[in-house]
């Protein structure tokens, strides 16, 4: 009788409940998504360079590829998906489309990526640079996402669009 009161006696008080458990996970979570959320908004130049993607302009509806070098910062951009995916051949291949879109353009495209930017910029022959800045780059292996871009035109004036813009990897 005496152990049957003294087991209800432990059950009839409540042991009080840890909350630092619950408090390091939470912290862990967090930690997990911060550091996965860092990490793809700043691998866009791990991604970008020997891949080809396709685009579509948010202002014309037109859709551009773009083949960016595997080494150096050339890109190759084209309306024509075969001239993109020709250029992601080889080294050789992308430096004869280069050097072919170059000379039919007048100019030459080259690109900056740099922790969650992506910058392209075509150099006409004249020295005139009309560059776009994407901004807050989120880069996956199968796309690259941004919210918003600023644009310097040549003689044309200069802008910043807030509209989400993304890159479709093609190879």
């Amino acid at each position: 009788m005496a152990k049957k009161n003294a087991d209800d006696s432990r059950s009839s008080v409540e042991k009080p409940r840890r909350k630092w458990p619950w408090i390091v996970l939470i912290v862990v979570v967090l930690l997990v998504l911060g550091g996965g959320y860092y990490h793809f908004t700043h691998d866009v130049a791990n991604q970008v360079p020997g891949n080809s993607y396709s685009y579509s302009n948010p202002t014309t509806k037109r859709k551009l590829y773009m083949t960016f070098a595997k080494t150096g910062n050339e890109v190759v951009v084209t309306q024509s998906k075969s001239q993109a995916t020709k250029a992601a051949g080889s080294d050789s291949q992308f430096e004869n489309v280069w050097q072919k879109q170059n000379k039919s353009n007048g100019g030459s495209w080259r690109y900056k990526a740099d922790g969650s930017k992506l910058t392209l910029a075509q150099m006409k022959t004249n020295n005139k640079v009309s560059q776009w800045q994407y901004n807050n780059v989120f880069a996956t292996s199968h796309k690259l996402t941004s919210h918003s871009f600023t644009y310097q035109i040549a003689n044309a004036g200069q802008g910043n669009v807030k509209q989400k813009v993304t890159f479709t990897k093609i190879n």
